[in-house]
Formats: structure tokens, sequence, C-alpha cells
């Protein structure tokens, strides 16, 4: 009995001990600087409000009306499991917001434990398959509420979120190199950039110190809320009254 509780004891001890060793660590958390990698979140969370200007701006969807996005949803089969409904989870959204939550906890905890070790580039762990989990995670988890949400304007704004994160990874790919030199060319050249095992070679014109990257980020941005307007045109309905609540989940 003597011997558990003097375990027992240790124990506690022991992880009083590292949780005040890690504090320091933990302070980072509230470094201003850590808070720009969740700006695309802001701007994410920013489209997708329901502004009530919206009601006066005229709407892409349905020519006549006003365009207040939070009444608008896509219309999905609720016999397909692998989709969301108004009133439950499907398949992919729920495999998407656990992955992205498992990838971007996994790649945060990496990152913490470098920095206790002294803050050198990390290329171990899920670093050794993806340059910038932690973006990849956010992204994954996002797209998973965007598909749950079924609203048009939540797949714009994570179309804005995506090329947020590309910005942001890109620009930290050029204080990366500037810092690490060669060491962080040999990563990049055996770790794909965001999706694992995704290697693309890149012309040097879309390098992370050319301009022309940037551009492209933007019209793939345009490209995509083009596309996600005119292709939701015909599914997107307003939940303005009981009849079109109704009527959402006929298509098959």
């Amino acid at each position: 009995m003597g011997n558990k509780i003097k375990c027992s004891f240790k124990r506690i001890v022991g992880c009083i001990l590292a949780l005040i060793d890690i504090v320091p660590s933990l302070v980072v958390i509230f470094n201003p600087l850590l808070f720009i990698m969740f700006i695309p979140v802001g701007v994410y969370a920013i489209l997708t409000w329901p502004w009530t200007i919206l009601r006066d701006i005229p709407d892409p969807f349905h020519p006549g009306e006003s365009l207040y996005w939070l009444t608008y949803v896509i219309m999905l089969n609720r016999d397909n499991v692998f989709f969301p409904t108004l009133f439950r989870w499907g398949l992919i959204d729920s495999l998407l917001v656990a992955a992205g939550s498992a990838i971007f906890m996994a790649s945060f905890i990496s990152w913490l434990i470098n920095l206790e070790r002294g803050g050198d580039l990390i290329t171990n762990g899920i670093y050794r398959i993806s340059r910038h989990p932690q973006y990849l995670g956010i992204i994954f988890l996002s797209l998973g509420i965007t598909v749950r949400s079924l609203r048009p304007v939540s797949l714009i704004a994570w179309a804005s979120l995506l090329t947020g994160y590309l910005i942001l990874a890109s620009l930290e790919e050029r204080s990366l190199l500037r810092i690490h030199g060669r060491k962080y060319e040999e990563y990049a050249k055996r770790t794909a950039f965001l999706l694992p095992y995704l290697k693309l070679k890149l012309p040097k014109s879309l390098s992370a110190e050319k301009p022309n990257r940037y551009l492209l980020f933007m019209l793939i941005w345009f490209a995509l809320t083009i596309t996600i307007i005119v292709y939701t045109r015909s599914i997107a309905v307003a939940l303005r009254a009981s009849s079109i609540l109704d009527n959402t989940f006929q298509l098959s």
C-alpha cells in the first residue's frame, strides 16, 4: 500500500515538474506573431457571418432577390450517408474534421517539443511528409465544417482560407530559406509542400521569392469563386419558409 502511494506521488510530482518545464514554451502562444497563422480563419469567419447588409446586395444565385447568404443551403440527397444534411453529419465531412484536427494537434505538439529543444528546423515526425502540416490540418478541418454547413458562401470562404494559407506558407518558405539556407533546400526537395507525398517541381518563376507565385494563387481563388457561384446556382435554395425547408432534400 505504501509503495503504491509513493509511486503515485512520484508520478504527480513528475507531471507537475514537466508542466513547469513546458510553461516557457506555452508563453509563445500569446506572442502576436503566432496569431498571423490564424488570419485566414478570421477571413473565413467574416465571410460566413450573417451580415444584415447582404439583404441589399443582388443575389447571384437567384436574380431579383437580395443576397442574404445565411438563408441559402445546397440541396443534397438525404439518403446519401457520405454527405451531410441539415440534421446530421455525413461521412466525408466527419472524416475531414477528424483528420484535420488530428493533423493539426500532432504538428502543433511536435512544434512545441521542438521549441523546447531549441527551436531548430523540424524535419521529423509529421514534418517528414509535409512542410506545413499545421496549415494542412486547419485546411482539412475547415473544409469538413464547410461541407457540413451546406452553404455556397462557406465554399467561397473556404477558397479564401485556402488561398490565405498558400500565401502564408510561401512567405514562411522565404523566411526559412534565408535562415537555414541549403539545409532547408534539401528538406524541401524530399518533403511535400503541403499535401503529403505530392511533390511538384515548379519553375523558378513560381518560387516563393517570385511575385508570380502569389498572383497565381489569387487567380486560383478567383477561378474557384466563379466556379462555386456558377455550379451552385441550380442547387442552392433559400430557407425562408417551411415549404422550402420541406423541399430541401428532394434532389436525388
